[in-house]
């Protein structure tokens, strides 16, 4: 399952968009003061962000934990050829 974080990583951030958008409709309907709604809204947004840079971050980390000259992987590929 850990060779699958790009289908992981995409699910979770498309479920938590799609939360934030929900949430952010709600929001733009709701009696709340501008200020309050524009700080919620760029703090949903900021969310975002940091959630595909962790993604991201994750992401690289497995492959380079997997495709590396240390990893198991390219060792038992290098052993198969031998």
């Amino acid at each position: 399952m850990a060779q699958d974080t790009v289908l992981i990583g995409a699910f979770a951030f498309f479920a938590i968009g799609g939360a934030i958008w929900l949430i952010l409709n709600r929001l733009q309907t709701s009696d709340l003061p501008d200020r309050v709604k524009r700080l919620i809204t760029y703090g949903l947004l900021g969310l975002v962000v940091a959630v595909a840079i962790y993604v991201f971050s994750w992401h690289s980390q497995t492959y380079k934990d997997n495709y590396t000259k240390t990893s198991a992987v390219i060792t038992s590929a290098v052993n198969r050829l031998v």
